[in-house]
């Protein structure tokens, strides 16, 4: 009953960062500029490699322990203190560290000097950063308190965007309003351990236990953002346009969208399947694996061959004719719901909870490595749809890399059995959808219409295929 309220949970969140995308990036599409969203978006890839050495693997790390000892509530404002302390320290050094970078950068590259100030302005994302208790939270599977934050921070964002967002020259503005909307919304997030919490005595806490695990769990973590970011950081670089950025930048923040719904899945799971791991419990974390990898597959599927249909068409009127290549990124990105959402499964509900962190580190860290060397060789030779290939295909090594080292833990067919029912219906949702869009007029209507063809198509493909997903759905709502 706690996983299915915080998947609600999550998934009320999600559904609202599907919402504020929709509202947001084609009013900031049109009123920023090509230019001016590029800016934004580099100079937040350039402060978010900072973010990560402020914020270490605290996050992924600290609900898992908080998991282990969530019973024990002197032992659990122990650890509290320990990684949050730790957290501090971190983000201090963060914060030195991105002050001589922008120094030192901007005597030797002028992109850098030109840009100074709005890297200035995003500072206050390595203090959102440092600020961040989620993890306490997502430990006692308390979702409530973390999704309702944020679901206020996200609605206060959007409303401030269309009143102090009016041109290109307000994009200084609007970095500094994504930036403290967030800072804001983490301490908020500490007025809950008020009156509950006691500070400790420095002395009794040991920090020594937490550094090694911590710093293990950063080295996936800044492994898996260095191909998040690292495209969009690349690409002014070599293209010679921070125009490019923002074009790359838009298509991600659509694939994230669909991501978002995917993904809620491994972050509610996490905690319980470390109480499980804790408790000896090993055949429930295989079944539940087994399970999210179904899950997942039914959802990510779809929503990747229906983007891959409609998103061209959709980006013209979305963001505006301007964009257009944002819709050629995006189907090249794609894949990455399904290769994200299978390996967000692996990761966060078995590698993780039950400490094999090197092979976890191991996964990310190639897919990395390989990211790097196909954007050298890809975005030279064909700009920002070579960042999509890039980012798609080592995406594909990280699960690839996954199903090999859990090979031997869980059987790998196992896990995609009912596959090639949700392929074979995503492909004829895909085909219905390119006949619909190649014969209709290009407008918002247009592409509602090709959604909701999409999906009677694709639930109709699965009940013809007898899909088991099906039936466990109308049973979970009684619908029999």
């Amino acid at each position: 009953m706690q996983v299915a309220k915080n998947y609600l949970y999550n998934a009320a969140y999600q559904l609202l960062n599907i919402i504020v995308p929709i509202i947001t990036l084609p009013y900031l599409a049109r009123v920023l500029g090509k230019n001016a969203v590029g800016i934004a978006s580099w100079t937040n890839s350039l402060v978010t490699y900072f973010l990560l050495i402020a914020s270490l693997g605290i996050v992924t790390y600290g609900s898992r322990e908080i998991a282990y000892v969530r019973n024990d509530v002197e032992l659990r404002q122990k650890k509290f203190w320990e990684i949050q302390t730790i957290h501090f320290i971190a983000g201090f050094v963060a914060i030195v560290m991105y002050a001589v970078f922008i120094y030192g950068g901007g005597a030797f590259n002028t992109r850098i000097h030109n840009n100074e100030l709005f890297l200035w302005y995003q500072i206050w994302v390595i203090f959102s950063g440092i600020f961040d208790i989620s993890w306490y939270f997502m430990g006692l599977e308390d979702f409530k308190k973390t999704v309702l934050r944020n679901m206020f921070i996200k609605l206060l964002m959007t409303a401030l965007i269309f009143i102090l967002v009016k041109s290109p020259s307000d994009v200084g503005a609007y970095i500094l309003l994504l930036a403290i909307s967030q800072v804001i919304g983490n301490l908020s997030m500490w007025f809950y351990l008020i009156g509950k919490f006691k500070f400790p005595k420095f002395t009794s806490l040991e920090l020594n236990v937490h550094w090694k695990p911590v710093f293990l769990m950063f080295l996936p973590t800044i492994a898996t953002q260095i191909y998040l970011q690292l495209n969009k950081t690349m690409l002014p670089f070599i293209t010679g346009s921070t125009a490019s950025s923002g074009i790359y930048d838009n298509a991600d923040k659509i694939i994230k969208v669909c991501l978002a719904l995917v993904t809620s899945v491994g972050l509610v799971m996490l905690p319980r399947m470390s109480a499980h791991f804790a408790a000896g419990e090993h055949e429930q974390m295989k079944k539940a694996i087994h399970s999210s990898m179904d899950f997942v597959s039914a959802i990510a599927i779809p929503l990747a061959a229906g983007i891959a249909a409609v998103g061209p068409t959709a980006m013209l009127w979305f963001l505006g004719k301007s964009w257009g290549e944002v819709g050629n990124a995006l189907v090249l990105l794609t894949p990455i719901i399904v290769f994200i959402g299978w390996s967000n499964v692996i990761g966060n509900q078995f590698l993780i909870p039950t400490k094999r962190l090197h092979d976890f580190t191991w996964s990310v860290t190639f897919g990395a490595l390989l990211n790097v060397l196909l954007n050298f060789v890809f975005i030279f030779l064909w700009g920002v749809e070579g960042a999509a290939i890039a980012t798609t295909l080592s995406e594909l090594a990280v699960i690839m890399y996954q199903l090999a080292v859990t090979r031997k833990d869980m059987p790998v067919l196992k896990h995609f059995t009912g596959l090639w029912r949700y392929c074979l219906a995503g492909m004829a949702m895909y085909a219905v959808l390119i006949a619909y869009v190649d014969t209709h007029s290009i407008s918002f209507i247009s592409t509602a219409i090709e959604g909701i063809i999409g999906i009677i198509v694709y639930v109709v493909a699965l009940w013809i295929l007898r899909a088991p997903i099906l039936k466990q759905v109308l049973n979970r709502f009684n619908f029999r």
